[in-house]
């Protein structure tokens, strides 16, 4: 009776090892499927050198951009609102009297978008010759300042303005021989616009009308200057 317990407590045993055993096995091969039988203190595959650049660099791209994918940095294409500086042509007739008197002009003016966008202010400087009938060219020189208002982002790339034009200058000339120079000042309103082309770059034209006043008389002018600038 004793032998036959004994007998049969050992094949137990060695059924529950051998369970045991398969079990781990079957352990060992589910791990391996499912690629889950990597030792912890094995290092783990690292992704090709040109994947990490090519994660790395869009994770830049990413940094670049707001969450609703817009290039944070576009706001430092617009135009910088500062001192811009533009080379300009002037055309207008100051009247001799004798059906005479058209005037060409060329010069440099500056102007500030400062403290607002929507303000304009500006001086300018234009020299060239004015048609005199019964003589030679007469020189012509003006000076200019100009405030007023402008439509920076409404339209854009196109900024109009309505500026007033103060205007002082002098007409030097030859008179039966003789130097003559007469002194003149006046004003008026302009209405222009500058297509801007590339940041700062930009080409401008402008039609005004000025009331100027030289050796007592009045004279009615009507103004057309073209630029260019930055």
């Amino acid at each position: 009776m004793t032998r036959a317990l004994a007998s049969l407590a050992l094949t137990l045993c060695l059924a529950l090892a051998g369970a045991g055993a398969a079990a781990a096995q079957d352990a060992e091969d589910a791990e391996d499927a499912l690629g889950l039988g990597q030792r912890l203190d094995r290092p783990l595959p690292r992704a090709p050198r040109g994947e990490e650049a090519n994660a790395d660099d869009g994770d830049e791209a990413d940094d670049g951009e707001d969450v609703d994918g817009e290039d944070v940095d576009g706001e430092a294409e617009r135009p910088w609102p500062g001192p811009q500086v533009q080379l300009l042509y002037g055309y207008t007739k100051l009247a001799d009297g004798f059906g005479g008197g058209d005037a060409h002009t060329g010069g440099v003016s500056v102007f500030l978008q400062w403290p607002l966008e929507e303000l304009r202010t500006g001086v300018s400087a234009e020299i060239g010759s004015r048609d005199y009938s019964l003589g030679g060219d007469d020189l012509l020189v003006r000076g200019a300042l100009e405030v007023g208002v402008q439509l920076p982002r409404i339209i854009d790339p196109l900024v109009p303005h309505l500026s007033v034009l103060l205007s002082v200058g002098g007409l030097v000339g030859q008179r039966f021989e003789s130097t003559v120079a007469h002194a003149f000042a006046g004003g008026g309103l302009e209405l222009g616009a500058e297509l801007r082309l590339l940041r700062n770059f930009h080409l401008a034209a402008s039609f005004g009308y000025q009331r100027w006043e030289m050796d007592g008389a009045g004279y009615d002018l009507f103004l057309v200057r073209l630029g260019a600038g930055l």
